[in-house]
C-alpha cells in the first residue's frame, strides 16, 4: 500500500513543481505542492523508511520556505527540486525491489543551499506573496519531553512576559501570537496493524509547538484480555503554536480511515471552540489545477459502501471557492460524496472479460425466441439482454480513464529536452479529459516520447531562426484529444519547419526504398519516415537521428487496432494524428466465412460491404480490381491469401477499407452477421501472425480470429508485387506501391 500511496503522491509532486513557477502566487496549488512532498514524508516514517522521510524531508523544507514567502521561485529552484524529486522516486522503487540506495549528498547539499539563501536569480527576484494566514516555518521543538500530563496545563502557551523577551531578542518585526488548541483523538483499533506509529504523530505535534498530552485509559481491558495490536487509549492534546488549523489537521493524515479526530482553538476565557466537524471531500476535487487520476497500477473505482474518509480537506466557500475545513468529523459514520475505493487492475480486467461473455452467451440465447412455445419466456430473455449489455457498458466504462493520465507526464519531457536542446518550447494541453482504455493509454506513452523528441530535434528551430522566419520565438508544441465518431483522434502537433518532402525522397532512393524520379509530391513519399532504419539525421545526438523511432510509433499504434497518419506544410509544422478505438475489451465485428472458416473483422475497420455477385474482377497494374461506383478498387482476395482449394462461390462479398490513404476490397465468401467480441491474446507463441489481431470465442462456443485488415491488405501487396521490382521488396513498396 506504501509503494502505490508513494508513486501517485510523486506523480503529483512533480505535477505541482512544473506549474510552480507559472502560477507563481497560486498559494493553493502551492499547499497542494507541499502536501505532496509532506504526505510522503508522513507515509515513509509510519512504515519505518527512516532514510526516505528524511531526504523528502529537505525537499519539503524548501517548499516551506516558498510557502512561507521566505524564498522566491526560479527555473534553478525548480530544476533542483525536480532532481530530487526523481532521486526520490529512484529510492522508493529501490525499497520496492529490495535493493536500497541511500539518499544522494549531492541533492541534500544543494537543497541545504538553497534553504540558506536561495538560488542567485531567486534572491534577486520578488518572492512569492505569502496569503492572508501563511503557514510559517516550523519553529524549533520547544520540548522534545514524552512527558504525559494528568490534565492539559495552562502553562503550555508561554506567559507575555516570556513572548516579549522572544520578541527582544529576535527580529524587529512582532512575533505572532501562539494559538492554544485542544485535540481529542481515538484512534481507530486496528492503527497500529496498518502500520500507524502514534509516537511519531506526537513528536510531529512537538515540532509544532509546546504540546500536554493525557491518556484515558479508561478502555484499557485486563491484561489477559489486552490484544497487544489494537489500539485502546484515548488521548486530549493541547498545543500552543504559531500553526495554522489546516497544518495541525495534517499532522492526522493517516489516521482519517477509522480515528475520531476533533480539534477546538482554546478562547482566552477558557471556552473550547471547535474549529470544524463537516465532513472531508478530496482536495483535488475543490482545490485548482487539473485533477490527476490513478496510475495504471490500480484502478478507482465507485464504493457501494461509504469508505475511508480521504487525507486532504476542502469544503465549499460561500461564494463557491474552496474553504479547507480544519478538522474531521467527530463521528466516522459520515461519509463523503463518490467514495472510492481501490480495485486490482487485473481482477478488473477479469470482470471486463467475463461481462463481455455474458452478452455473447445472452445473443446466443436470442435465437431461443424463434423456437415454439418459449413465448411465455420472451419478457425475461428482452430482461436478461438488456440487464447484460448495461452490465457490460457499465464494467467498460469502469477501464475508461482521462487521458490526462498520459498527457500528464510531458511538460517534465518537454521542459528537460528545452534545456538539453536550447529552443524555448510551449507546450498546450487540449481535451485532456477524453476518456480511452486504461491499456491504450498505458501503451501510448512511448509513442508519443518519440514523437515529442523528433519534434524538438528535428521539426522546431532555434530561437533566432524563428525570429528570421516571423515566427514567435518559442516554438509550440499542441497534444490534443477528442472523439471522431466511435474513435478517439489524439494529434502531436509542432509549428516547426514541415516535412522536408525532398530531403526524404533523396534519402528513399539512396536506401533503395523508392525507385529514381519519385516526385517529392507524391501523397506516398511521407509513409517512408515510418520504415525501419529511416532517418534523414546525418548525424546522431542524444534525442534522435538515430534510425530508431517512427516505426515504433506506427507498430504501437496498429498493435492497438489503430492508425497514423500524417500532416505537414512546409515551413508551418507537421502533425502526426492517432485514430484509436475506445476501449481494446470488447469490439463490435463482422462474422465472415471464407473457406470454411469464421472470422471475426472488427466493425470500425470496414467502410462499406459491396456484394461481388455477377461483378468480374479486371488487372490493374498486374493487380485485381473491381469497380465500385465508377471506382477502380483495387481487390485483395482472402482465398488467395490463405491459400484455399476450390473456386470461390458464385457470390462473394466485398469488404470496402481503407489502407495507405487508399479504398481497397477484401473479398470474403459469406458474411454471416453482426457479433460482439470479447477479444483474447493469441498468446507469445502466435505474436507472429500479423494479419490477426486477437481471438474470440462464439456464442456457440467455437474460437474465431480476429481479422486485422490493414496487415491483411498489406501482407497481400507484398506477395503480389515481390516479384516485379527491385526495390518492391521493400516494407515501403510492400504497403504502398
Amino acid at each position: 500500500m506504501f509503494y502505490e500511496e508513494a508513486r501517485e503522491l510523486l506523480i503529483g509532486l512533480e505535477e505541482g513543481l512544473m506549474e510552480l513557477e507559472r502560477r507563481r502566487g497560486d498559494r493553493a496549488h502551492l499547499d497542494q505542492t507541499f502536501r505532496s512532498a509532506h504526505s510522503l514524508k508522513g507515509a515513509a516514517a509510519m512504515v519505518g523508511l527512516a532514510a526516505i522521510a528524511e531526504f523528502t524531508h529537505h525537499i519539503e523544507a524548501v517548499l516551506d520556505q516558498i510557502r512561507s514567502g521566505m524564498m522566491g521561485v526560479d527555473a534553478e529552484i525548480i530544476t533542483s527540486l525536480l532532481e530530487a524529486r526523481d532521486h526520490l522516486a529512484a529510492m522508493v522503487e529501490a525499497e520496492a525491489a529490495h535493493s536500497p540506495i541511500p539518499p544522494s549528498t549531492e541533492l541534500v547539499g544543494r537543497l541545504a543551499g538553497l534553504i540558506g539563501g536561495g538560488s542567485a536569480k531567486a534572491r534577486a527576484r520578488e518572492a512569492i506573496p505569502p496569503a492572508a494566514a501563511p503557514a510559517p516555518p516550523k519553529p524549533e521543538p520547544k520540548s522534545r519531553s514524552r512527558k504525559l500530563d494528568a490534565k492539559p496545563s495552562a502553562a503550555a502557551a508561554p506567559t507575555p512576559a516570556k513572548r516579549k523577551k522572544k520578541s527582544s531578542t529576535s527580529e524587529p518585526s512582532a512575533v505572532p501570537a501562539l494559538t492554544r488548541y485542544q485535540i481529542s483523538l481515538r484512534p481507530g483499533h486496528d492503527v497500529l496493524k496498518r502500520g500507524i506509529n502514534l509516537a511519531g504523530i506526537f513528536d510531529e505535534l512537538r515540532e509544532l509547538g509546546q504540546t500536554t498530552l493525557t491518556a484515558d485509559v479508561d478502555s484499557v481491558p485486563p491484561l489477559e484480555r489486552i490484544d497487544p495490536e489494537q489500539s485502546y487509549l484515548v488521548w486530549t492534546i493541547t498545543i500552543a503554536t504559531d500553526a495554522s488549523p489546516e497544518r495541525i489537521d495534517e499532522v492526522f493524515l493517516f489516521l482519517a480511515e477509522d480515528s475520531e479526530i476533533t480539534i477546538g482553538r482554546i478562547e482566552a476565557d477558557g471556552r473550547l471552540v471547535p474549529i470544524g466537524s463537516a465532513p472531508r471531500v478530496e482536495a483535488s476535487a475543490a482545490e485548482p489545477g487539473p485533477r490527476r487520476a490513478p496510475r495504471p497500477s490500480s484502478a478507482i473505482v465507485p464504493a457501494v459502501e461509504p469508505t475511508a474518509l480521504p487525507p486532504a480537506a476542502a469544503q465549499p466557500h460561500a461564494n463557491g471557492a474552496p474553504e479547507h475545513a480544519p478538522a474531521r468529523p467527530s463521528h466516522p459514520t459520515l461519509a463523503r460524496p463518490h467514495a472510492r475505493i481501490r480495485v486490482d487492475a487485473g481482477q478488473l480486467d477479469e470482470l471486463v472479460g467475463l461481462a463481455g461473455e455474458l452478452v455473447v452467451v445472452t445473443d446466443n440465447l436470442m435465437g431461443l425466441r424463434e423456437i415454439g412455445g418459449m413465448d411465455p419466456w420472451s419478457h425475461a430473455l428482452e430482461a436478461l439482454e438488456r440487464v447484460s449489455r448495461q452490465i457490460r457498458d457499465t464494467t467498460l466504462e469502469l477501464r475508461m480513464v482521462p487521458v490526462d493520465e498520459l498527457f500528464s507526464r510531458f511538460p517534465r519531457v518537454v521542459r528537460d529536452l528545452s534545456d538539453r536542446s536550447g529552443k524555448e518550447i510551449d507546450l498546450r494541453i487540449i481535451g485532456q479529459d477524453t476518456r480511452l482504455d486504461r491499456t491504450i493509454v498505458e501503451r501510448l506513452g512511448d509513442p508519443m516520447v518519440h514523437l515529442i523528441r523528433n519534434a524538438v530535434d528535428h521539426a522546431l528551430e532555434l530561437p533566432a531562426e524563428r525570429l528570421a522566419k516571423g515566427k514567435p520565438r518559442a516554438g509550440r508544441i499542441t497534444l490534443s484529444a477528442g472523439h471522431e465518431g466511435d474513435r478517439v483522434a489524439i494529434r502531436v502537433e509542432d509549428d516547426g519547419r514541415g516535412l522536408d518532402r525532398e530531403k526524404i525522397v533523396k534519402k528513399g532512393i539512396a536506401l533503395g526504398m523508392v525507385p529514381t524520379g519519385t516526385s517529392p509530391d507524391d501523397p506516398r513519399v511521407v509513409s517512408l519516415i515510418f520504415e525501419p532504419g529511416f532517418s534523414t539525421r546525418d548525424s546522431v545526438s542524444d534525442m534522435s537521428g538515430r534510425g530508431v523511432g517512427l516505426d515504433v510509433v506506427r507498430d504501437a499504434v496498429r498493435a492497438l487496432r489503430g492508425g497514423v497518419a500524417v500532416e505537414s506544410v512546409p515551413g508551418k509544422g507537421t502533425a502526426f494524428v492517432f485514430r484509436l478505438p475506445l476501449t481494446l475489451a470488447l469490439i463490435d465485428g463482422l462474422l465472415v466465412e471464407t473457406a470454411g472458416g469464421r472470422f471475426v473483422v472488427p466493425l470500425a475497420q470496414v467502410e462499406e460491404c459491396v456484394s461481388l455477385a455477377g461483378v468480374r474482377s479486371a488487372l490493374a497494374e498486374g493487380r485485381p480490381c473491381v469497380a465500385v461506383r465508377g471506382e477502380l478498387v483495387p481487390m485483395v482476395s482472402l482465398r488467395n491469401l490463405f491459400r484455399a482449394d476450390g473456386p470461390p462461390p458464385a457470390r462473394q462479398e466485398l469488404l470496402l477499407t481503407r489502407h495507405a490513404g487508399q479504398r481497397v476490397g477484401v473479398a470474403v465468401d459469406r458474411l454471416l452477421g453482426r457479433v460482439q467480441a470479447v477479444i483474447q491474446s493469441l498468446g507469445e507463441g502466435l505474436h507472429g501472425l500479423g494479419r490477426f489481431s486477437g481471438a474470440t470465442i462464439l456464442g456457440d462456443g467455437a474460437v474465431s480470429l480476429i481479422l486485422d485488415l490493414s496487415a491483411v491488405v498489406s501482407e497481400s501487396r507484398f506477395a503480389e508485387t515481390a516479384t516485379r521490382s527491385p526495390y518492391t521488396a521493400s516494407p515501403w513498396a510492400e504497403s504502398q506501391r
